[in-house]
């Protein structure tokens, strides 16, 4: 039985960093899934693009270089392995709140990496479960976790990194929207999270003219604005 929704800074900090992290996660995945396909008999310019998209310092040459270091490289944070691991570092510290059986799908993330990168294993399907398991610790964290609060700062994290994702990779005006307007749902759920203004300058940049028009630097104004947004 939960005896307050209170919750502290330092909690409310990992909850969210938790729910982005974990999202990252799962839409890393994605778009891996997305280049490796397009990358298999390519250049190094055929994924250039998608590595830069999450790290411009990354300076990988050819395809195994490539692969092996998105997957995991541990020095690089922009890795699959080490966002997993930032997901699992903060959800250790939140067991209490997320529940062991959430918290496991995190674990078996973090010991498939492991596996995976000792074999020296660079076919993305191996990978897959992990895409599985990033949904499943979703379902269980909103079916276990009792303090509504919590949940609701870790779906503020989440909703955030969905966006943030989406604005990178230059997806569709409508599909930001949405993802826009679910973001903003459960911040009207929490208090003192929002930065009014910072939301007033995405709605304002966030139009179908200006987004459509304008583009990139419409687009990378609007990630910066979005990792502005919440004040934890």
């Amino acid at each position: 039985m939960v005896k307050s929704n209170v919750i502290s800074a330092t909690k409310a900090n990992r909850l969210y960093w938790l729910g982005r992290y974990e999202t990252r996660v799962y839409l890393t995945m994605h778009q891996l899934n997305k280049c490796f396909d397009n990358m298999i008999d390519g250049k190094p310019v055929d994924y250039q693009d998608f590595w830069q998209t999450f790290d411009v310092s990354g300076t990988y040459k050819t395809n195994l270089e490539f692969t092996m270091g998105v997957l995991y490289d541990e020095n690089n944070p922009c890795s699959l392995i080490s966002t997993q691991r930032f997901a699992m570092d903060n959800a250790m510290m939140l067991r209490e709140d997320i529940m062991t059986e959430t918290l496991s799908y995190l674990e078996m993330g973090v010991a498939l990496l492991k596996e995976c990168k000792a074999k020296q294993e660079m076919n993305i399907s191996a990978l897959q479960p992990i895409i599985d398991w990033a949904l499943a610790f979703w379902g269980s964290a909103e079916q276990r976790m009792q303090n509504h609060t919590a949940l609701n700062i870790m779906m503020i994290g989440r909703n955030v990194e969905n966006l943030d994702m989406q604005l990178r990779f230059g997806y569709p005006y409508e599909r930001l929207v949405l993802a826009n307007e679910s973001l903003m749902r459960y911040c009207n759920k929490v208090g003192d999270m929002l930065d009014d203004h910072i939301a007033g300058y995405i709605n304002d940049l966030l139009s179908k003219e200006k987004y459509e028009i304008t583009g990139d630097s419409n687009r990378y104004t609007l990630i910066k604005f979005v990792n502005q947004l919440v004040r934890v």
